[in-house]
């Protein structure tokens, strides 16, 4: 997971606090610190966790982040993609995306493979922008897809080889992509892509 687009977060939060904006008790808050790991400031009784960090924790854990504890106007993107690209390639081209929409929009990303478990990310993680890797995988480009259209609420850009054939690319947009663009394009153009995708959220005529 990469956040970026400047470093402004809201006062740490009171155990309490994380209990309510989560819908769980004060006691399973308290397990997730004791036995799986989410940091707190303070480690006295008035024990506070910070909610960058509870953000981290609750993507590490596939677990929905409440809007409440996102920063003003953040976009959460999901880059799902085939297994044999390889975590170091994933985490490199994500974080250079992350940094260079920085300026333009404060951004979550976070990633998952094709499968059940793409679909549960998308289903919990709620992004607003899915990136779909089609190169090495193009009918689980489509159905990845036709299953964020079937939720509605989110946008997604498919990216393709250079060599995909058109018609090809039309049964993506067909299906419900909002662009495709292909992976090796340069960073100005991706980023134009990208945020006139993001930038049609509120119109719900695309």
């Amino acid at each position: 997971m990469t956040e970026s687009g400047g470093k402004e977060q809201g006062p740490a939060l009171k155990i309490e606090q994380v209990a309510i904006l989560c819908g769980v008790s004060v006691s399973r808050v308290g397990n997730w610190i004791e036995k799986n790991g989410l940091k707190v400031v303070d480690h006295s009784e008035n024990r506070k966790v910070r909610q960058e960090d509870l953000v981290e924790f609750l993507l590490h854990y596939n677990m929905p982040i409440p809007k409440g504890i996102l920063p003003v106007n953040a976009r959460k993107m999901l880059l799902i993609y085939s297994e044999g690209r390889g975590r170091g390639a994933i985490y490199s081209f994500l974080k250079t995306l992350s940094e260079k929409m920085g300026s333009k929009f404060r951004n979550i990303t976070d990633s998952v493979t094709y499968g059940k478990s793409a679909e549960y990310k998308i289903l919990n993680f709620v992004p607003d922008l899915v990136l779909v890797d089609a190169v090495h995988a193009d009918d689980e480009a489509l159905g990845v897809v036709r299953f964020v259209r079937s939720i509605g609420g989110m946008r997604s850009v498919v990216l393709v080889r250079r060599n995909m054939a058109v018609a090809r690319r039309a049964e993506l947009l067909r299906s419900g992509a909002h662009a495709v663009i292909e992976r090796n394009t340069g960073w100005k153009e991706m980023l134009r892509c990208l945020e006139r995708v993001l930038n049609s959220l509120g119109d719900t005529s695309k």
